[in-house]
């Protein structure tokens, strides 16, 4: 390129880069300013509306007396103007320019007009049937309409007069607006001055601009290349026109990096997961809520996404280019087990460039499991209904054969040997029978004797009962209580009976020879968690979603309430119980107590 060339080509680029914006700008700051003034004109003309709104003390009929509201439509309208005006005139005296007055909707008549020396004779006239202020009275709603009006050139602010839900007329406030055109014209005359003057002087100043422009450059093409590279990177700083250009360029890299710090922000604040590939499946960003559902951290940043899902939604996202919004799935968790999410994917697009594929997921786990508690809940309640008539209907045969075994036995000799059998025959009688208070209580659950206890001291007088079985079975047992739990107000036997029969079903859950139980409590803003886990056989997972369900158990004796039972108490208790297992790795059961639900009730109930 010659020398005389680029400096002509420079001269051209530095006038358009000079004229240009400034004519833009020109006239984006003429058209926000018009709108300035004539929002802060709508907002003044709005207020006074609203002053004259206030001003009225009920509607038009109030402000006359009985005997006058037979007088006819025009003498009402005359009274009421002599009654109304000194209000328009005040306000309008205080807001010279101003126009304003009342319209009254039952007599379709203007009642006062300010100022009154100007707009007397208007009083009684009824607006055109095409005028704005029709349409405020129809539809009750508030407007401004620039246009001729009476006055001539005007901004007018009408606002409804609504009474006990009716629209009874309307106020207006008005300014003629010379005085705004006016304003913009001296805008837009200073600013044509002021664009010529620049554009003279960018003429001027380009010609001795343009060698050292044509100099430096090359000088600016090898530093703008680095800069696509590396943002932190600056040009050096140089003087006068061109070193503004050379500001100007390390601003736009410093705001670009700006804007890619606060992209980066936003990422990491958001509550769903979000992680990112490149077209050949490298994980390019991962943000905070995706490291805290999965476990996974920024150390898989430039690893192969296949590496954690061999398939996966987002892989065939990025090679098909079919999305998928609101699938379930379960995601591996780096500490082990899953994550259950919900997962949407869609391509990274950059125009028409694909640059990978992007996946967003949130953990619905305490969703899908408020979700089976609900239907726990509503399968439970019809099961409880029908497991009280049984009861019932089980319950006066079980008691005549309790008798009469008992009358039967008491005729027989002691040495005969079929006493035996009358004995057999009533504790199998009295087993039934706890079965049926247990099926009674599943049915109708009660609290029994509320009392405020301390769930540590609770956990810690059941754990004394219940350390000769764990010494038979050579069970090892970790107990950790948080010394912040708080007193809560419950049926310490009910309570007590759940923590005995789950930390029972643990031990039966051990090996034989080894295991481990580990007793905890946490407290929480609202409740007190309870924890009782065990590293037996663990629940397979067919099994896991029916162990509360009454008559259900995997053992060969076992009337499968225990855990129903449990459940029901709790449930009473405005608590809930939780299970999670994992076969060969144990089962950890979790009881949440509220602390709130009873506080400052205590009752006895049968």
């Amino acid at each position: 390129m010659k020398k005389g060339s680029l400096r002509l080509r420079m001269m051209l680029i530095l006038a358009f880069a000079v004229t240009v914006p400034l004519i833009g700008s020109g006239f984006l700051l003429i058209h926000h300013s018009e709108q300035a003034l004539m929002s802060e004109k709508e907002n003044k003309l709005f207020g006074i509306a609203r002053m004259l709104d206030a001003a009225l003390p009920s509607d038009f009929d109030s402000i006359l007396t009985v005997q006058e509201q037979n007088l006819s439509r025009g003498e009402k309208i005359k009274l009421s103007n002599e009654r109304l005006k000194n209000i328009t005139e005040k306000i309008v005296m205080a807001n010279p320019g101003v126009g304003a007055g009342y319209y009254s909707k039952d007599w379709d008549a203007i009642i006062t007009y300010g100022p009154n020396s100007q707009y007397m004779d208007t009083i009684g006239k009824s607006i055109a049937q095409d005028h704005k202020g029709r349409e405020v009275m129809d539809r009750g709603i508030p407007l401004a309409v620039k246009g001729p009006m009476i006055r001539g050139d005007i901004l007018n602010a009408m606002v409804p007069l609504i009474r006990n839900g009716r629209v009874i007329g309307y106020v207006w406030a008005n300014e003629l607006t010379q005085n705004i055109d006016e304003q913009i014209q001296k805008m837009e005359t200073s600013m044509y001055m002021f664009l010529g003057l620049a554009l003279l002087l960018g003429l001027g100043i380009t010609l001795p601009l343009a060698s050292i422009v044509s100099a430096s450059v090359q000088h600016i093409v090898m530093g703008l290349r680095r800069i696509r590279s590396d943002l932190d990177y600056r040009l050096p700083a140089a003087s006068g026109e061109f070193g503004e250009i050379i500001e100007a360029v390390n601003g736009m890299a410093q705001s670009i990096r700006n804007t890619r710090s606060h992209n980066e922000i936003i990422m990491e604040s958001m509550a769903d997961g979000i992680i990112t590939v490149d077209n050949a499946g490298k994980v390019t960003a991962i943000n905070a809520a995706a490291i805290r559902i999965t476990g996974w951290g920024k150390e898989i940043i430039g690893t192969d996404y296949s590496d954690i899902r061999t398939r996966s939604w987002l892989l065939e996202t990025l090679n098909t280019g079919k999305t998928f919004i609101g699938y379930e799935a379960s995601f591996p968790h780096r500490g082990g087990g899953s994550v259950l999410i919900s997962v949407s994917t869609s391509l990274l697009h950059n125009e028409d460039k694909i640059l990978g594929a992007v996946l967003v997921f949130k953990d619905v786990t305490e969703r899908r499991l408020f979700e089976e508690r609900v239907r726990r809940v509503d399968r439970l309640a019809a099961v409880g209904e029908l497991a009280a008539g049984v009861a019932h209907e089980i319950r006066n045969p079980l008691a005549a054969i309790s008798g009469s075994v008992q009358i039967i036995l008491d005729e027989i000799a002691e040495d005969n040997a079929a006493r035996n059998f009358g004995s057999v025959i009533l504790k199998e009688v009295s087993r039934l029978n706890i079965v049926i208070e247990d099926l009674l209580y599943f049915a109708r659950p009660s609290k029994n004797i509320i009392a405020q206890i301390q769930p540590n001291e609770l956990i810690s007088e059941t754990i004394e009962l219940l350390k000769p079985s764990m010494k038979k079975n050579l069970v090892s047992l970790e107990v950790s209580l948080d010394p912040s739990v708080q007193p809560i107000l419950v049926d310490a036997g009910l309570i007590k009976q759940v923590i005995v029969n789950l930390i029972l079903n643990a031990i039966q859950a051990l090996p034989e020879q080894e295991g481990k139980i580990i007793v905890t409590t946490q407290t929480e803003s609202k409740g007190v968690k309870i924890r009782i886990q065990d590293t037996g056989e663990g629940i397979a997972l067919e099994n896991l979603e029916r162990i509360f369900d009454p008559f259900f158990t995997t053992k060969e004796r076992g009337t499968g309430l225990g855990l129903a039972v449990s459940s029901k108490i709790i449930e009473v208790h405005h608590g809930f119980l939780h299970v999670e297992s994992e076969v060969g790795r144990g089962t950890v059961f979790t009881i949440f107590l509220p602390y709130e639900e009873n506080e400052g009730k205590t009752e006895e109930t049968e």
